[in-house]
């Protein structure tokens, strides 16, 4: 459809509002002017200016959130990197961490020797969570790394003790850096 044909489907709808508008007396027009001016501006004030000014309010308490996790992100980040590249330690420096972590963490019954390049630690009813714990900080901490494990399962300490209580007995082989 072409601009002048729909100008001139147009024209019938544009000289009935011209004669309905020249209709209405002076008084009327101006209310109408002035209805016509009030929506216009709540339209405006709607679309163009209230969603700008909500997002300007907005901004500062939105750029705190996103530092926070640009901070959050960045120390993520930083962990990562640790994480692939260990800072090297000597063997001395680990065998002196695992020995004094070793009773802290797997109780009081616990012993170790070393054994050329390896770590042999004894385990008398050791609760799984404190073996889990230990096994990060030592993986961590003095990079040393299980290399066989002949653990079992022994019966918790008291009746009332809950499933999550498991303890364990056996020995660990550590290799040390």
């Amino acid at each position: 459809m072409s601009t002048r044909t729909s100008t001139q489907a147009l024209q019938p709808l544009i000289a009935a509002a011209r004669a309905t508008w020249q209709k209405r007396t002076p008084r009327e027009r101006q209310w109408l002017r002035l209805a016509a001016l009030v929506m216009l501006l709540t339209l405006t004030w709607r679309l163009a200016l209230e969603p700008a000014l909500t997002t300007w309010r907005e901004a500062p308490s939105r750029q705190a959130a996103l530092d926070q996790k640009t901070s959050q992100m960045r120390q993520l980040q930083a962990q990562a990197k640790a994480l692939q590249k260990p800072t090297a330690i000597t063997r001395a420096e680990a065998l002196r961490w695992l020995e004094a972590n070793i009773p802290a963490n797997l109780g009081s019954d616990a012993s170790w020797r070393m054994q050329g390049e390896r770590l042999n630690v004894s385990l008398k009813s050791a609760s799984s969570q404190q073996l889990a714990h230990w096994l990060v900080q030592a993986r961590e901490r003095a990079q040393a790394t299980p290399e066989q494990a002949q653990l079992q399962q022994t019966p918790a300490p008291s009746a009332d003790a809950s499933p999550q209580d498991v303890r364990w007995s056996g020995t660990l082989v550590m290799r040390l850096p």
